[in-house]
């Protein structure tokens, strides 16, 4: 989006803690009816017709807002209404308790725009905005840009330039100086009229004197360079970096042309690595949340050269996630000279068996791809590929093959291939046979088991039973030797 449509409140200092912003859109007529936003009121509404922003105003350099006119009578199904989407947290429910919501509103006016004969009033998770700046500052939402680093060197070079250039207009047209007693009536008029050659009437000759103005030149620029140095200290763009100052680079060995790019590029590193750690990052985060929220089906993507199914109504709400950026894998050149180092280890250790023909061409793609070409084929056979008939270099140096030769090999092959087949199944046969004697010794030992523990439950119930017919037995005897001795007893006495 563009700056001038984006806003956020004065106490902000950052997207996520702000309790107010707001952004601009333009959607016509018929887009906003598509929405599902009620049709009469979309139909009052004014259409967008002038720039309203200093900044809008000096980006329309060819009349685009005076030619929008156009379709307010012909095709209004086609005329731009200008909408605001206002993020603010506030207690719209009445609990006290303060919630985002997204509020749509229409026109200059503000209306409050309906959806569903209701007011487009939306309850959200998140503000779905991500902002980054070249330069921070503390404590503050807006930052610097390039342009403010680099605005008062530009004011002060103009300066320098213009009197440089009134110098040299006095240096080419000077004041003269004229006694009185040598003007006539005609000397002024002929001074006021600067033309090469011209003549300048007095009464009498030598009487007029040229004043010369100082040379500033070689005051201004010095100067001038000076602010080019500071412009590109503070900015990292560099000459040497350019590659467009020869002079520049003379006298100077590799090395140190190096360390000045390197010194040069540290700034605009820093700047792309404050972009990565704040816009990008959550602007990655806000697109996870966006897929995880409305994904409605499976995908099939490409995630380390191979194609992966992934369903994001699967994804969990991940509220420990972190986002890393890369760290960097330095310039081009850097790059090389570490390939090249790994090459040359690759080299020694293939004595070793430590490198394979697949570490050798990964590392080969990758050269070429650091020099530029995208066709790695083209330079490099991968290993195991089978060789192009249709290529004469793949094709084998010598007198052709003799048939029966041919013939003999195809023959020994099959037979060799016949011979695997015949081991395989051997093998396959021998394992399956061993495979039963297992199962048959596990289910004989689990039937001695059974039997086992059969013996060991029959013994254990006749003991119980033996026990218990003993003590049957017993009491049966006690129970008899009662009875025998109540008989003999003798007869009580009766008095």
């Amino acid at each position: 989006m563009t700056p001038e449509e984006f806003g956020i409140s004065r106490r902000a200092r950052s997207i996520k803690d702000t309790d107010y912003c707001f952004h601009d859109v333009f959607r016509t007529e018929s887009q906003l009816i598509a929405q599902g936003y009620d049709r009469e009121q979309v139909k009052k509404l004014p259409s967008y017709t002038l720039a309203h922003t200093i900044e809008e105003q000096a980006r329309d350099t060819v009349n685009e807002s005076t030619l929008r006119q156009g379709d307010d009578g012909l095709n209004t199904s086609s005329r731009l209404i200008r909408i605001t989407e206002h993020y603010v947290r506030m207690d719209y429910e009445g609990n006290d308790e303060a919630a985002l919501y997204r509020c749509t509103t229409a026109g200059e006016e503000g209306e409050l725009l309906l959806r569903d004969s209701e007011a487009d009033v939306v309850r959200e998770d998140v503000i779905p905005f991500a902002a980054m700046t070249p330069v921070i500052v503390t404590h503050r939402f807006f930052g610097r840009s390039i342009a403010d680093l680099v605005m008062d060197i530009q004011r002060i070079k103009t300066a320098l330039l213009r009197a440089l250039l009134d110098n040299a207009y006095l240096a080419n047209n000077p004041r003269t100086e004229v006694p009185e007693s040598h003007a006539t009536e005609t000397t002024l008029d002929d001074l006021l009229v600067s033309r090469p050659g011209g003549i300048v009437r007095t009464k009498m000759p030598g009487g007029l004197s040229v004043i010369e103005h100082p040379d500033i030149g070689n005051h201004v620029f010095p100067l001038l360079q000076y602010q080019d140095a500071t412009r590109e200290w503070r900015t990292g763009v560099s000459r040497q970096g350019q590659g467009v100052d020869p002079n520049a680079l003379q006298n100077q060995v590799a090395t140190i042309a190096n360390q000045m790019f390197n010194a040069g590029q540290a700034k605009v590193k820093m700047i792309a690595r404050i972009f990565a750690e704040t816009g990008i990052r959550d602007l990655f985060s806000l697109l996870h949340m966006t897929i995880r929220k409305n994904g409605s089906q499976a995908q099939t993507v490409r995630l380390r050269n191979q194609w992966v199914t992934v369903d994001p109504r699967d994804w969990k709400a991940r509220a420990d996630m972190t986002i890393n950026v890369g760290l960097g894998t330095g310039s081009k050149s850097e790059q090389l000279a570490h390939l090249q180092l790994i090459i040359g280890a690759q080299k020694e250790a293939i004595a070793a068996g430590l490198v394979s023909a697949k570490n050798l061409f990964h590392s080969a793609k990758e050269l070429v791809k650091l020099a530029g070409h995208k066709n790695v084929d083209a330079f490099f056979t991968p290993p195991g590929a089978p060789a192009d008939p249709n290529d004469p270099a793949s094709a084998p140096i010598g007198p052709p093959a003799d048939p029966k030769h041919a013939e003999i090999a195809a023959r020994a092959q099959t037979d060799q291939a016949k011979i695997t087949a015949d081991a395989a199944h051997q093998k396959m046969k021998l394992d399956a046979q061993l495979a039963f004697e297992r199962e048959k010794f596990a289910l004989e030992k689990e039937l001695k088991l059974l039997d086992l523990q059969i013996a060991r439950e029959r013994h254990q119930h006749d003991m119980a039973r033996d026990a218990a017919k003993t003590m049957m037995d017993a009491a049966e005897h006690v129970e008899d030797a009662r009875k025998r001795a109540g008989a003999t007893a003798p007869a009580p006495l009766v008095s």
